[in-house]
């Protein structure tokens, strides 16, 4: 099968592109390089010993997306390409609305007029379209009300999907609200190593360690939660590249068009105090940190209801927060 994986040198796409590879699959990479390395592409191709087609592109350049889409005769695309900070979503809400949203439009209208007949989409949305919690766990049918612009861009391209499957035919979508991912692939070849300062927590602790002189900083003391700090749902990042490549089987098996959303995330919510521990004592290293004031809009908690997924894409996280936090320092040491 013939895969286009958008955004496939990132964090998320290199595991897809990397695990849909070693399955057999021709896998085609288009990557901007905005927040990924060329780098990346020789583990890939050493991991999966296969050969994945690289096409360094922008998804809103239409005339290049448009020769690769029939150059490689692509009907299955797992789209990851976008910007994901939520702080800087705030400041350049033009950049993200026009990456993030008119992105997601230019590739899947050039797949509309260019590619003719069943066509695979598996978008890459967050837990961020719930917002505040009306109740935990998340579950699919919780109201959609994102807390800041990230959040927002993700459910506008989110409706454009929904709208193209009612109004096109031969569309099957799938889009996957996930939680927090973090660990690295078993080979610790590639892995999440964000460039410039990282804004997710597990860089940020991988960076905090004891043999560094950077402090982790924990945004939070008196959140309302058993030790006072944020709680998430992490999940392995093998584990939500299974979703995807689950996602994708489950549509092309079903004998109709397919429109479906689902969660992906452990069911479960561990405090970021927990996740240092875990780090510690499965990597004997000291990670050093520091409480600050909460942040605006931080939530005091929330993890993933997944029993959807379960049922009708019969997968699960199977993997543990102990195996996240080793995994992540083993590509963490080859790496940085």
């Amino acid at each position: 099968m013939s895969v286009l994986v958008t955004g496939g040198l990132g964090y998320l796409g290199s595991h897809a592109a990397t695990q849909l590879s070693e399955e057999g699959n021709d896998v085609t990479i288009v990557d901007n390089l905005s927040n990924s390395s060329i780098e990346t592409l020789e583990r890939l191709n050493e991991i999966s010993k296969n050969n994945i087609k690289f096409f360094e592109a922008d998804i809103r350049d239409t005339d290049q997306l448009k020769y690769i889409l029939k150059q490689n005769e692509i009907k299955s695309v797992m789209h990851f390409a976008g910007l994901k900070s939520v702080r800087k979503s705030e400041i350049e809400k033009k950049e993200y609305f026009d990456v993030n949203v008119n992105g997601t439009k230019t590739l899947v209208d050039l797949m509309e007029n260019n590619i003719e007949g069943d066509k695979y989409f598996v978008f890459s949305s967050s837990a961020c379209v719930y917002g505040k919690p009306s109740y935990l766990p998340y579950d699919e049918d919780h109201p959609l009300a994102p807390e800041n612009y990230y959040g927002e861009t993700k459910l506008e391209a989110e409706k454009y999907l929904k709208k193209t499957h009612t109004k096109k035919n031969k569309w099957n979508i799938v889009i996957l609200r996930y939680f927090n991912p973090i660990g690295a692939h078993a080979s610790s070849k590639i892995g999440e190593l964000p460039l410039g300062k990282p804004e997710n927590l597990m860089p940020n602790i991988l960076n905090a360690t004891s043999n560094n002189k950077q402090t982790l900083e924990i945004f939070g003391s008196d959140h309302e939660t058993k030790d006072g700090t944020a709680v998430r749902d992490f999940i392995h990042v093998t584990d939500l590249i299974e979703g995807h490549k689950d996602a994708l089987n489950f549509m092309i098996n079903k004998p109709k068009e397919v429109f479906d959303v689902f969660n992906l995330g452990t069911g479960y919510g561990y405090s970021v105090l927990e996740l240092i521990k875990t780090f510690e004592k499965v990597n004997n290293k000291k990670v050093n940190f520091k409480f600050s004031k909460k942040r605006d809009g931080d939530l005091a908690i929330y993890y993933a209801e997944s029993k959807k997924a379960k049922k009708f894409l019969n997968w699960e996280a199977k993997l543990s927060l102990s195996d996240m936090c080793k995994s992540s320092w083993e590509f963490y040491k080859n790496y940085k």
